[in-house]
Order: structure tokens, then sequence, then C-alpha cells
């Protein structure tokens, strides 16, 4: 799925605020990456973020896992 740069940067926002809360990770825990922020740019990477993002009244979903 292709998102727009404010798009994204909306969802990895979100996602790193979850992350930090204790959300439970959708990825396996890489060893490299302990970020919050880097940890939701791997889930994006991998299209695994179940959000769902309104563009101009069309409702684009993301993957549910």
């Amino acid at each position: 799925m292709e998102y727009t740069r404010l798009e994204k940067a909306r969802i990895i926002g979100a996602r790193a605020l979850q992350l930090s809360m204790g959300a439970p990770l959708l990825i396996k825990r890489p060893t490299e990456t302990t970020t919050p922020v880097g940890l939701a740019l791997q889930e994006l990477d991998k299209d695994v973020i179940p959000m769902t993002v309104k563009r101009k009244g069309k409702v684009i979903k993301g993957p549910v896992v």
C-alpha cells in the first residue's frame, strides 16, 4: 500500500506511541533496533500495522494481523 509522507509520519508516530505505552510488537523483536520509532518503522516496512487511513472520502485499510 502506498502512503504519502504525511500519512507515513502519522502512522509511525501513532504506532511508536502505542509501543512506548506497552503495546505488543507485531513483528519478531530485532536485536539492532530498540527505540519505539525504529520498531514502528520496521513494522510499517513489513506492512503489519493495522491502521486505517481516510483520504478524500475514501477509506484505505491497512493489513490486519
